[in-house]
């Protein structure tokens, strides 16, 4: 039971699938199915943050993995389910498949036969997920044959520092940071501009000015960015870390709006000495107003519906687009300074309380 006959399912997958039981809270409709590799090892990887840690996951599957769970299903019937869904014309409206990777030695292979067969049997676009420790331009180019649509990159970290001490040597881990900016770049190579996006994560220790840095840095590359949330998974390194004040969050998700629809460069911003961003070089009002800005960000038609919070709290990345009162809102919300409480220094002292 491993990739690629079996995947991980979100659970927003297996519920819009029919594998179990639930309803999205405010009827929301999911528009990409993610899948996850999956290999009774577990991930190889060791980054401090995730479910999926190899110090920190108590067996391959782990009990969580951004906030939910991920059930085990057989391929061939999520394809199936995926068909019969699509034929009925039902309540499901996915415009999207991502096939997510982990660090094992047989992900590369796993990765682009699951891609292979998805992209071959459904008649949706596809997005792999993948990291350049494993995947080399090689294999990146396998990835394009197969019918990867799109290929994105989990950076998640916005500087090398905090590369390394949450994903790299530091914390034991194999990933490089100099390996995954050149496997960007060779991403775009094979797919093309505006066919690579980067995953980067709010609140792990940047400052907003990183954040922003980082996200022109690979714009001018032709890559997007897309936004997380920082969220504490029980049982990793980090649950104890706060979550980002939900300012912060809001200028982060202002600036790349601004930043990937080239209204505005990084160095058209200004910042506080907290590298708070205090000016975008933009009417920022205008651009709140549509409120496209605190919509997910992320491929074309994925959403990934409370990933970064729980049903009834504030959403950070809505899953629909919001209207004009919710858009005003975030705005205001935007708006709001507070002295950060998770900044590298920060981390650092936490991380020794923890005997790292």
């Amino acid at each position: 039971m491993e990739s690629p006959d079996y995947v991980r399912l979100s659970t927003a997958a297996d519920i819009s699938l029919g594998f179990s039981n639930g309803a999205f809270y405010r009827d929301v409709e999911l528009y990409c199915i993610n899948l996850l590799l999956y290999y009774p090892e577990g991930c190889r990887a060791n980054c401090l943050y995730c479910g999926q840690a190899r110090t920190s996951a108590q067996a391959a599957i782990c009990k969580s993995l951004i906030r939910v769970e991920w059930p085990l299903r057989r391929l061939n019937d999520v394809i199936d389910r995926f068909k019969r869904f699509l034929e009925n014309g039902s309540f499901l409206r996915a415009y999207r498949v991502c096939v997510a990777s982990i660090t094992h030695a047989k992900a590369v292979k796993g990765e682009i036969e699951v891609v292979k067969k998805v992209s071959s049997e459904l008649d949706v676009p596809v997005s792999a997920l993948i990291s350049p420790t494993i995947f080399t331009k090689q294999y990146m180019e396998e990835l394009r044959s197969a019918g990867a649509e799109r290929i994105g990159i989990a950076i998640d970290c916005a500087t090398p520092q905090l590369f390394t001490l949450l994903r790299g040597k530091e914390a034991k881990g194999p990933h490089r940071w100099e390996s995954y900016l050149n496997g960007v770049e060779e991403a775009v190579e094979v797919m093309g501009r505006g066919k690579v996006g980067i995953h980067l994560i709010v609140g792990l220790g940047e400052s907003e000015e990183e954040a922003v840095a980082l996200m022109q840095r690979v714009k001018r590359l032709g890559v997007e960015t897309h936004l997380f949330s920082f969220y504490p998974e029980k049982g990793t390194i980090l649950e104890d870390w706060p979550r980002p004040h939900i300012g912060q969050y809001r200028r982060v998700q202002l600036a790349r709006y601004i930043i990937d629809n080239c209204l505005a460069s990084y160095e058209d911003m200004e910042f506080n000495e907290y590298g708070q961003i205090t000016s975008y070089g933009v009417d920022v009002n205008r651009v709140a107003a549509s409120g496209k800005p605190f919509m997910t960000s992320g491929c074309p038609g994925c959403n990934r519906p409370f990933s970064n919070e729980r049903p009834g709290e504030t959403l950070r990345n809505y899953p629909y687009h919001p209207s004009r009162r919710e858009a005003l809102r975030a705005l205001k919300q935007a708006k709001r300074y507070a002295t950060p409480k998770n900044t590298f220094q920060y981390l650092v002292s936490y991380l020794k309380l923890k005997g790292l």
